[in-house]
C-alpha cells in the first residue's frame, strides 16, 4: 500500500492517562509505516489478544491492498487493466465503492485511480527531478475513476482503459474502521487505533476522560495548534511534507491534482475530525486540489470538522475546532 503519512503520526501527540495493567499497546510496523493500537481491557490478557487480532486485520488488507506485493488483489486489478473484469473480496468492492462516492462528489479531484501519475512522480522525485509536461500529458488519460465498473453480484472490478492504475493509499481509513470494529466485537470499547497519520479514538481512556491528540502546525514543529478531546471519532491529517524535493526554490510533493497532473498549491496541511474513516481519510485530500474555501464546503457537508493550514502560514478552522 502506497504510504501518504509516515511523518504524520509524529504530528499527532497521544496524551495518555496513567498507565495502569488494563491498558496495553502494541507498535508494529506494517504497510511500511508505525501500526499502533492501545486498549483499555478488563485484563491484560483480552487487551494482548485484541491488539493481535487488530493487527492481523492491518496485515491481511495489507495483503489485500497493498501496490507493493505482487499476489495483492489491487495489483492483480492493475495488471488487467483494459482487459477483463477481476474477482476480489467484499472488502475491496466496499473499498473501492466508498473511494468513488468521494471521487464523485469533488468533481474528480480526489481520484482513486491517480496511481500512474502518483508513480511517475515517485520515480522522477526519487531521481531528483521532475516530470516534463510531456510526460504528464501521456499519462493524465489513465486517471479517471469513471472508468471502474463494479460489479456487485460476481464481486468484480475492471478498470477499462489499460495502464490504468487504481491506488487506495488514500483509504487508510477505511482499514481503521475495519480494526475499529473488530476490536469492538471482542468487547473493547475504549481504544485507541493509529495507522500513520490516521487515528480512530475509541471510546475513552482509563481514566474515563477522552483521548487527546495534538495537532501540530506543519512548519512550526514546536508550535501546536490544537488539542483534540475525541471519543469515538476519526482524525486525520494530511501535507505536503510527507514526500517531496525542492527545486529552484519549489516544494514539488506527493498530493497530485488530477486536473493538472502536478502536484497542489495553497494548502499544506489539512486535519479532519469525523466519524468515518473511509469518508474521511479521502476528503482530507480534497482541500489541496480545491482551496480553503471551497474545500470546506465539501468538508461541512459530511459533518467534519476541520484544520487547514495554506502556504502562507494561515490556520482556518471550523466551528467544532478550538485553536490554541
Amino acid at each position: 500500500m502506497k504510504q501518504c503519512g509516515i511523518m504524520v503520526i509524529a504530528l499527532l501527540t497521544l496524551v495518555s492517562g496513567c498507565t495502569e495493567p488494563r491498558t496495553v499497546q502494541k507498535t508494529e510496523t506494517i504497510m511500511g509505516t508505525q501500526v499502533s493500537i492501545t486498549v483499555v481491557a478488563q485484563t491484560a490478557e483480552q487487551g494482548e489478544a485484541a491488539i493481535e487480532a487488530g493487527m492481523a486485520e492491518v496485515r491481511r488488507f495489507d495483503a489485500m491492498m497493498s501496490l507493493y506485493k505482487d499476489d495483492s488483489e489491487i495489483t492483480r486489478l492493475n495488471l488487467a487493466a483494459g482487459k477483463q473484469p477481476v474477482r476480489v473480496s467484499p472488502e475491496m468492492i466496499e473499498a473501492v465503492e466508498q473511494a468513488a462516492e468521494i471521487s464523485r462528489r469533488s468533481g474528480g479531484v480526489f481520484d482513486v485511480t491517480i496511481g500512474p501519475l502518483v508513480v511517475l512522480w515517485q520515480m522522477r522525485l526519487k531521481e531528483g527531478k521532475i516530470p516534463s509536461d510531456e510526460e504528464i500529458s501521456r499519462v493524465r488519460p489513465r486517471v479517471n475513476f469513471r472508468n471502474i465498473s463494479i460489479n456487485k453480484k460476481d464481486s468484480t472490478i475492471f478498470l477499462k482503459r489499460s495502464g490504468m492504475i487504481m491506488d487506495l493509499g488514500g483509504m487508510k481509513g477505511y482499514i481503521a474502521d475495519q480494526v475499529a470494529g473488530l476490536i469492538k466485537r471482542r468487547g473493547i470499547t475504549n481504544a485507541l487505533i493509529a495507522l500513520a497519520g490516521d487515528i480512530w479514538a475509541l471510546g475513552h481512556r482509563e481514566d474515563g476522560k477522552p483521548w487527546r491528540i495534538g495537532v501540530q502546525h506543519p512548519r512550526e514543529k514546536d508550535r501546536t495548534l490544537a488539542v483534540l478531546e475525541l471519543s469515538d471519532q476519526y482524525v486525520c491529517t494530511s501535507g505536503d511534507y510527507e514526500r517531496f524535493i525542492i527545486k529552484e526554490k519549489k516544494r514539488y510533493h506527493h498530493i497530485i491534482d488530477p486536473r493538472t497532473g502536478k502536484p497542489s498549491t495553497g494548502v499544506v496541511s489539512v486535519t479532519l475530525v469525523g466519524k468515518k474513516g473511509a469518508l474521511i481519510d479521502p476528503l482530507a485530500k480534497v482541500p489541496f486540489i480545491l482551496g480553503v474555501e471551497k474545500g470546506l464546503g465539501l468538508i461541512r457537508e459530511y459533518g467534519a470538522e476541520a484544520i487547514i493550514v495554506d502556504d502562507q502560514g494561515k490556520v482556518t478552522s471550523t466551528a467544532g475546532i478550538v485553536l490554541l
